[in-house]
């Protein structure tokens, strides 16, 4: 291609291929599944010498796969295989869970296994409304849909290609499908014409996230409050705002019944609940990276004090050092408590979210919707501001809910923490809660979510 020049290297990457195959689920109906890539699938270097041996080899090629095992030759053939089968054996297991005639309403989710945190919030609502508004979830990856299985009691099928879901619409009756993130798989179904399309997302927070312009796609978008209508009328060009219906955020009826964990006598509860570091510049709101390793030590040093850990469930995904940073605070933990199990500190990964904010008598959080459900507790919390300059950031409306710290200049956490426990909610909590949430109560928000999606179907 390019006279005079002659290949020194190559570089080849093992690449994902779409598979599908056809199932029967269980009424014998045969519908396709799309597999989705293999993730992490490794990447070999293969340098080659400019000129050949007589026979055709390369002998640095030849001389790489040498060293190289039989696992590591194998390992993306095996990980196909492994997925494959994975999909067969999910198929098998949803077809005798449950069987279903009818469905109204029904939750499109097309990501990994490594966001349903992002749908696992959802299907306790509509557990709860599945009596009167029968509920179904359509899961694209065969993995994701196989730990869904164990987190909910919702019936669950295998969509994995466009073409599958149009038959399971038909025959269940789907009159409103809901979409929990904007995956671009979303625009798959998205072309069905027969069903109404409801964006939920995933959380309400103030992260540049929540005024996407796919929201454009939908035909309604499903918002907690007044000021979710604010800032995406404002920020979005051309937007009907008529398509932004209020439902509150139902999630928050499970706070006022969670139970916490165990108290530590003569210990206050902090709960730090970082974010993750976001997949571009303007959603990178984490802690954990800057400020995390030192301010996690510092509250472990205080004998006052117990510590909560729950970063979120995607740290580390995008940034080595994020990752790195999240793995020492884990083992800093760790060590506190075998040292002495009575400090009672806690890396808390569990589904459920509530057990840890209802713990709480103080909290540190990122900029995230943690943070606006923790708000509903009218109990004294802190809210980080970025530090890096490429996040675009307005003012936030948490910074008068709560009480705004700039991480790179805050030197002494632990007085911090002492300060706001004795200041207690700050004056604006109220009227935040009210302006982000509407009423909020044990069952409200259940009774209101049930009553919006009716008045859309």
């Amino acid at each position: 291609m390019f006279p005079g020049l002659r290949p020194r290297s190559l570089v080849r990457k093992t690449k994902g291929e779409l598979r599908s195959m056809s199932c029967d689920d269980e009424r014998s109906e045969r519908f396709s599944l799309m597999m989705t890539p293999v993730e992490h699938r490794p990447t070999l270097h293969l340098s080659l010498m400019q000129d050949k041996n007589p026979n055709g080899t390369h002998p640095r090629l030849v001389g790489r796969l040498k060293h190289m095992s039989l696992s590591q030759r194998l390992s993306p053939f095996t990980a196909r295989l492994a997925h494959i089968l994975t999909a067969k054996q999910t198929v098998k297991a949803l077809a005798t869970r449950s069987s279903i005639e009818k469905a109204p309403l029904a939750i499109f989710f097309a990501g990994p296994v490594g966001d349903i945190y992002q749908v696992s919030q959802w299907t306790p609502v509509f557990e709860k409304i599945n009596t009167e508004l029968p509920s179904i979830l359509l899961v694209k990856d065969a993995r994701s849909a196989s730990v869904l299985a164990k987190l909910t009691t919702l019936p669950i099928r295998l969509a994995g290609h466009a073409d599958a879901i149009e038959p399971l619409v038909d025959r269940l009756g789907i009159k409103a499908m809901f979409y929990v993130n904007n995956n671009l798989a979303n625009f798959s179904v998205l072309r069905l014409p027969t069903v109404t399309h409801i964006h939920l997302s995933h959380g309400e927070s103030e992260k540049v996230s929540m005024v996407s312009n796919q929201l454009k796609a939908y035909d309604y978008c499903f918002v907690a409050g007044e000021a979710s209508i604010k800032r995406i009328s404002s920020t979005l060009q051309h937007f009907d705002k008529s398509r932004l219906k209020l439902v509150g955020r139902p999630q928050l009826d499970q706070l006022f019944s969670a139970k916490s964990f165990p108290q530590v006598p003569g210990r206050k509860t902090v709960l730090y609940a970082p974010t993750w570091e976001g997949d571009r510049p303007a959603m990178a709101y984490s802690s954990v990276d800057s400020v995390g390793i030192k301010w996690v030590t510092d509250i472990l040093q205080e004998p006052s004090l117990r510590l909560i850990y729950r970063p979120h469930p995607k740290t580390g995904s995008r940034s080595k050092s994020t990752l790195a940073a999240n793995q020492t605070i884990k083992k800093l933990i760790a060590e506190k408590v075998s040292q002495d199990p009575q400090t009672g500190h806690l890396f808390d990964m569990q589904p459920d979210y509530h057990t840890a904010l209802v713990s709480a008598d103080v909290a540190i959080f990122d900029i995230s919707a943690m943070a606006m459900d923790f708000s509903v507790l009218e109990r004294a919390f802190l809210v980080t501001c970025p530090q890096k300059l490429e996040v675009s950031m307005s003012r936030s409306l948490l910074w008068d809910a709560a009480r705004k710290i700039y991480p790179e200049q805050e030197k002494d956490i632990v007085a911090i923490i002492r300060e706001i426990l004795t200041g207690g909610p700050m004056p604006g909590a109220s009227s935040f809660v009210v302006e982000h949430f509407g009423k909020v109560g044990a069952g409200f928000g259940l009774e209101r979510f049930a009553a919006a999606i009716k008045a859309e179907i």
